[in-house]
């Protein structure tokens, strides 16, 4: 195999670097439509190493091709990217995304950004005017998140002040990875699991529509 390479985001060292592929493998998938039918997919996976920080990274592509070029095309899906869920608003998205950017190379940075991506929430669950305390107690108080969570937030409001404003303390690059644990739980309470139950919810009522047509016809 010809040397492969594409120019993109590398979550590792937070570069934007040439990624040389290194395998490719190709497999069916299994998939069912809402309607119970089996059917396989052709699909792709691709490892690549960074040529920044040398980590690897793993690449995941449905199509009807298998081909190099499909590597360019592909999902980043190991590791982790800033991208979070379709249902979370774009203002709290985007603020995310640029610090999870930053999340290994400025600690300090990454935390008052999740800060920042916290009161967002808090503006887009209408939470009532005060300071960041006063606002995620009334979201806790209104069933918007539930107490653990409301712990978790204000772990948040706490951490990204020490990033901020501390003088002589500074967040360790290993609190990092449980301050981005705590905002993700939160995110997924307030919009990601409520969207897949609806979603859920949308495609057993077509499923039972379905079923009902086909019992009557």
């Amino acid at each position: 195999m010809s040397e492969v390479r594409r120019v993109a985001y590398c979550p590792h060292c937070g570069n934007r670097a040439p990624q040389r592929l290194v395998h490719r493998q190709q497999y069916f998938e299994r998939a069912w439509s809402t309607d119970g039918v089996e059917d396989e997919h052709p699909w792709s996976s691709f490892v690549a190493v960074c040529e920044t920080c040398d980590h690897l990274l793993v690449y995941d592509n449905i199509g009807d091709q298998w081909e190099d070029g499909k590597f360019h095309l592909s999902d980043l899906v190991y590791p982790e990217s800033g991208q979070l869920h379709r249902s979370v608003p774009g203002t709290i998205a985007e603020v995310y995304k640029e610090a999870y950017r930053i999340k290994t190379l400025a600690p300090n940075a990454f935390a008052v950004q999740l800060r920042r991506a916290i009161e967002a929430l808090c503006e887009d669950r209408k939470a009532k005017r005060g300071n960041l305390q006063v606002r995620l107690k009334d979201l806790s108080e209104k069933g918007e998140i539930p107490p653990v969570l409301a712990e978790a937030t204000e772990a948040l409001r706490i951490l990204g002040n020490i990033g901020a404003h501390g003088v002589g303390e500074s967040i360790h690059p290993l609190q990092t990875f449980a301050i981005d644990e705590f905002f993700r739980a939160v995110v997924e309470y307030v919009y990601v699991a409520p969207s897949k139950l609806m979603e859920f919810k949308r495609k057993l009522k077509r499923s039972v529509e379905t079923a009902a047509k086909e019992n009557n016809g």
